[in-house]
């Protein structure tokens, strides 16, 4: 399927994905039009549209996140607006991704094997304790289910972690694609206990976590 997108509907793809907000095809500067994109969206299920008159607001569902993780390397080609976004996306969270991991640009790109650090046994058993809970908690709160919408807030109450600890886990569970988590956008669906629960991803409080039975890669 990929292979015989329209590079244009790639970009759309690869900017939700990227930008984990709902956007409008005129933010990008595309051609397609919007009978195109709808028609794309339903063959592909790869975007979520929600439609308001003659205007739709586009986002990313999980079936989008999986695609671009797998197509990292599309030929995007020209200089429009939408490929200069998307790059620009891409180097924003490769530097949100290695301030996380304190991680330098020059060890990313040149990394050095003789400099690789071994976790003690005993961090080990700490962060395995810390992500079986999550799962436990997770799971008594969807009654089993994965790939649900469980606020974090409802998921911290259900811990005894402490903060420090809860947020190495969670992300985590991120890095390895067992988990997704998402802003809560809507300021009458949140109130203050949720922002405090929150996990800050680069710039970002995430609200909502996905948990998946087996890792997105």
């Amino acid at each position: 399927m990929s292979n015989d997108l329209d590079p244009q509907f790639k970009c759309l793809v690869l900017f939700a994905s990227l930008s984990d907000r709902s956007f409008t095809k005129s933010d990008l500067d595309l051609k397609l039009t919007v009978a195109e994109i709808d028609r794309l969206s339903e063959e592909t299920g790869l975007l979520t549209i929600t439609r308001r008159g003659a205007s739709r607001k586009l986002i990313a569902n999980q079936k989008a996140r999986t695609w671009a993780g797998e197509h990292l390397n599309t030929n995007l080609d020209g200089k429009s607006k939408a490929v200069r976004m998307v790059l620009d996306l891409v180097r924003a969270k490769t530097a949100a991704f290695l301030k996380i991991k304190q991680i330098s640009f020059a060890e990313f790109v040149h990394p050095d094997p003789s400099t690789a650090k071994l976790d003690h046994p005993s961090d080990i058993s700490h962060r395995s304790t810390a992500l079986a809970g999550i799962r436990h908690a997770y799971l008594l709160l969807t009654a089993g289910s994965y790939d649900e919408r469980v606020l974090l807030k409802r998921l911290r109450a259900k811990l005894t972690l402490d903060r420090p600890s809860q947020d190495a886990a969670l992300l985590e569970l991120l890095r390895s694609g067992e988990a997704d988590f998402y802003p809560e956008d809507d300021p009458m669906s949140r109130d203050e206990e949720d922002d405090n629960a929150a996990l800050q991803i680069a710039d970002r409080r995430r609200h909502v976590i996905y948990l998946h039975k087996e890792p997105r890669r």
